[in-house]
């Protein structure tokens, strides 16, 4: 998970939204679940970029919630990391096209 999370770093990628989308697409989080896991995000100092440290704290809250280590999350997590990554990589060349116009 967190070698996912620093490719998102990188791109630009870890703003409250995508991570949500992230969990959510591992299955993670339901959308009704949405305002309480956003909720968690909310002492995070900049919301448009959320550190590791605090991405691992919400997975942590979550697994707990959930019965679970926030290995096993971890885990679920990395093993949804193409699907997250390709849509970084689609966002990011799409700003490039913009860029070129």
């Amino acid at each position: 998970m967190d070698e996912v999370f620093r490719k998102l770093e990188k791109a630009g990628r870890t703003d409250v939204d995508n991570l949500m989308k992230w969990l959510k697409d591992s299955k993670i989080i339901e959308t009704v679940r949405d305002e309480k896991v956003r909720r968690l995000f909310k002492d995070a100092v900049n919301q448009k970029r959320i550190e590791l440290q605090k991405f691992k704290e919400v997975v942590a809250e979550l697994a707990r919630e959930q019965s679970k280590t926030a290995e096993q999350l971890s885990k679920q997590l990395a093993d949804t990391a193409p699907k997250v990554l390709d849509a970084a990589a689609v966002g990011f060349q799409a700003f490039k096209e913009a860029l070129k116009k």
